[in-house]
Order: C-alpha cells, then structure tokens, then sequence
C-alpha cells in the first residue's frame, strides 16, 4: 500500500484523492467526446454532468450512512470533513448518478434511455482507475489469501482489471452503435463481477444481510433487470 504517492516540496501527494481526480477527468473527456459525436453540441453535456456528478457523490455518501455506519448517521452527516472527504459506497453514488441523467434527460430533446449507454464505457475505464486509488490506499481490501507471500486478495487490481475489459468490451459495441449491448454489458457483465469478487472481500463496513453483503444484493438486482431486458430483446428480435 502506498497511500503518499510522492512528496512535493515537503507537501505529500495522496494516491486515492488524486486517482479520484484522475478517474473522473478521464471519465469526463471519454463521455463528452461520446456525447458530442452522438448529439453533434456540448452545451446539455455540461449540464447532465455537473448534475451527475453532484448527485453522484451525494448517493455514495448517502449510502455510507445508510449501510456502512447507520449508527453514526448524525455524527457523521453534520460533519464537514465526511461529505468533503472519504466514506463512499459506489452503488449509491451510481444510483443516484443514473437517477439524476435520467430524470433531467427527460427534459432534453433526443435523449433517451439508451443515451445512458454513452456514459458506460467512460465509467468502466474511470471506475478502473478509481479502484487503482483504493489498492494504494489499502481501502476496500480482500480478505485473507491462502498463497504464499500474500497476506490479502487485491481485489481492488482484480476489479480494476475486470472492468477495464469492460471497457474494451462496452467501447466496441458502443462504436458499433450497439447501445443495448453497452447497457447490458453493465447490467450483468459489473453486476456479475462484483457480485463474485465481494466473496473475496473483508469490507464488512458495507454492511451485509442474509449472508451476502449490501453490493451483492444490488448486483442480484441489476444482474436480474438486465436478463429482462435482455430476454425483451430477444424476443423482439425473434419476431
């Protein structure tokens, strides 16, 4: 783990808040190039992203209180620190994400719900980088490997590299204009990931029911929505 990067005149550079930044200035340049070579102007990207990203981040904290310290909701909501510091479940911040895209795409002409597949790929590859920022970190950490000379599974390189083939995979149906294979790829290709690396995880911060932890049971719930769509699609193409 390496959680001080590098040290600039005397000042220390911390990994997870700068691949932070990183993944989300990646992030926004894949899906603004995506978003102007679909729609052909710049000017409602600004927008939903802004949106995006505000409401993003609230989701992520909000679903920290929730799940992963629900007894501490007050302490930690009046402070400025946590909603300007770390503490995020990245289901929250996604859900809240596609809510707000959603909810304010309704009110942009030509956007639809296969729009949101513009913003997949650029979120696999930003995820990736983010998940790079937790292994330095040491966040988010595995539980205990029986191999030799490792005392804990990265499962943060692991997940960091499952969606970087995500990424490749989403990108190329998305250059295809294959936009429901894109969606898909996330439904059940992220869902199914993470669903399995949680078995590797020690994160019980998250919180966990019935055996499985708070990420697994919204995988279940993705993996499932996207079979249903995925068998609607089937059959409208079996016509």
């Amino acid at each position: 783990m390496k959680p001080i990067l590098i040290t600039i005149a005397g000042e220390p550079i911390y990994s997870y808040p700068l691949l932070m930044g990183v993944s989300w200035g990646v992030g926004y340049n894949l899906a603004k190039e995506n978003w102007h070579k679909e729609k052909g102007e710049i000017k409602n990207f600004y927008i939903l992203f802004l949106i995006c990203f505000f409401f993003a981040w609230l989701g992520a904290k909000v679903f920290f209180l929730l799940f992963s310290t629900p007894d501490k909701i007050i302490e930690y909501s009046t402070q400025t620190n946590f909603w300007l510091g770390g503490g995020f479940v990245f289901y929250g911040g996604l859900t809240f994400g596609v809510l707000s895209l959603l909810t304010l795409g309704a009110f942009i002409k030509n956007f639809d719900f296969e729009d949101l597949s513009l913003f997949i790929p650029p979120l696999f590859i930003a995820h990736s980088i983010g998940r790079l920022g937790c292994l330095l970190a040491g966040c988010c950490f595995g539980a205990t490997c029986p191999l030799p000379h490792i005392d804990r599974h990265p499962v943060q390189l692991y997940e960091a590299m499952g969606l970087f083939l995500l990424f490749l995979y989403s990108n190329k149906n998305l250059l295809r204009k294959d936009k429901v294979t894109v969606i898909l790829s996330y439904l059940i290709g992220y869902s199914s990931l993470r669903f399995l690396l949680e078995f590797l995880r020690d994160d019980k911060i998250r919180g966990s029911y019935y055996y499985l932890s708070t990420s697994q049971w919204v995988s279940l719930f993705l993996f499932f929505v996207g079979c249903w769509l995925w068998s609607r699609r089937s059959k409208r193409n079996a016509l």
